[in-house]
């Protein structure tokens, strides 16, 4: 009898905290970006309104191999038409040695200003430092571009996005992704 009252006791808390946090339609976000020489896959929950969110993502430097995987959540909060978020991510890093492989947990944010209701401008970028990290001194990521709603549910992106890593004493810094891109997002 004991173990059926804990059971329902943690499953409606989880319920209560997911209607808690979902009182608005939140929307599935399903997107790729490839550059000249990576690619990167994500999904996430709530980043086009306010409240929380919740976000995953792969990338891959299609040139050496070096990878970073992970999710991230964080908040919503709308200034006047611009979206501001402010979040933490935990992530995987493979990098060019056994000695910059690891995780790290970033915090940082980001604003969309839309400039139509088809055009925006984002940015954000996240970073941790070596009290954040296992493997590495310190991490930093950022991302900035145009997005562009040609027709509902696609999404078309462009911008440049930069992943680097800063190796402890005797391993190398290095560029898992710096460059250009095209991207597409699908918002259902």
């Amino acid at each position: 009898m004991r173990k059926n009252t804990i059971k329902l006791t943690v499953a409606g808390s989880v319920m209560a905290v997911f209607l808690a946090f979902s009182g608005q339609t939140q929307a599935v976000e399903l997107g790729a970006k490839a550059g000249t020489d990576f690619t990167e896959l994500n999904a996430g929950m709530g980043r086009q309104t306010s409240g929380l969110y919740i976000d995953g993502n792969w990338a891959k430097n299609t040139k050496n191999g070096r990878q970073i995987g992970g999710a991230a959540t964080g908040f919503n909060i709308p200034v006047g038409p611009a979206m501001i978020n402010l979040g933490a991510k935990a992530l995987y890093m493979q990098g060019s040695t056994s000695d910059n492989e690891g995780v790290a947990f970033p915090v940082g944010g980001g604003i969309t200003v839309p400039f139509t209701d088809s055009l925006a401008f984002y940015a954000e970028g996240y970073s941790a430092p070596d009290a954040l990290s296992n493997r590495v001194k310190s991490y930093t990521e950022a991302d900035a571009g145009f997005s562009w709603v040609p027709f509902a549910p696609v999404k078309v992106k462009a911008g440049y996005r930069y992943i680097g890593l800063d190796g402890t004493a005797g391993n190398p810094n290095e560029r898992i992704i710096d460059g250009a891109y095209l991207g597409a997002e699908m918002d259902f």
